[in-house]
């Protein structure tokens, strides 16, 4: 086991910032539109632009949080990748575990206060475990190539 029973802090912490921003009021559509709003109409008063529509805001809005849950879970399968990597089938262990947590995200986040549960975001939250762990692949068999033709 070595290194690896280490990476299991990571993976914790990770899924304890996850819970924690989950009950946060700051983190509703609402609350990030807004500041988009206010960032874009910021910009565009700066450069003496026209300034952005409400479908523009909720578009950019859309692409900022859907990007968020990819990145965020997509992290989360690499730290759960690395705890469970010299097991049988690392990369689907780490994206079910990833998956599971993504559907306990989503039923604590549907008692929070202004917050809403969706299994959409489950499905985005997946697609970014899938898509870090496939980088990851196909980045260690890249390496893995490189380093037999090198010896």
């Amino acid at each position: 086991m070595g290194n690896r029973k280490w990476w299991i802090i990571p993976a914790i912490l990770w899924m304890a910032a996850i819970f924690c921003f989950t009950q946060l009021p700051y983190f509703t559509g609402k609350n990030t539109s807004d500041a988009i709003q206010k960032v874009v109409v910021t910009e565009h008063k700066a450069i003496h632009t026209p300034s952005a529509d409400k479908e523009e805001v909720n578009v950019l809005n859309f692409i900022v949080r859907k990007a968020t849950h990819i990145t965020v879970f997509g992290f989360l399968a690499l730290f759960l990748f690395k705890v469970v990597e010299n097991m049988r089938f690392p990369y689907i262990l780490s994206w079910v575990l990833t998956f599971l947590y993504a559907i306990t995200d989503e039923y604590h986040q549907s008692f929070m206060p202004g917050r809403t549960a969706a299994f959409m975001d489950v499905l985005i939250d997946s697609f970014g475990a899938f898509l870090f762990l496939f980088l990851t692949f196909i980045l260690r068999t890249k390496q893995s190539t490189f380093l037999k033709i090198k010896a």
